[in-house]
């Protein structure tokens, strides 16, 4: 479920701050100048965790192509 804040800070700016959290994958959050930015992201972002889409960058990057193939071979048995 995604749940928008908005938060204004000592100098006047306010921004709004979206959280996606879904039992069983990692909390989304992103900060946006727009209440309706900060909408849409919540949604798109929420539906493709949903639908298997959403791949967080931070963890795919953690992963090689040479990872996959090891893993790949040691399933395959000639």
């Amino acid at each position: 479920m995604a749940a928008i804040e908005k938060r204004t800070s000592s100098d006047g700016v306010t921004s709004y701050r979206a959280k996606i959290r879904i039992k069983g994958f990692p909390m989304q959050t992103a900060t946006f100048e727009r209440k309706a930015d900060a909408k849409k992201w919540a949604q798109s972002t929420e539906a493709a965790i949903k639908e298997g889409r959403h791949f967080k960058t931070a963890e795919a990057k953690r992963h090689t192509l040479a990872e996959l193939m090891s893993r790949a071979f040691r399933l395959v048995r000639f």
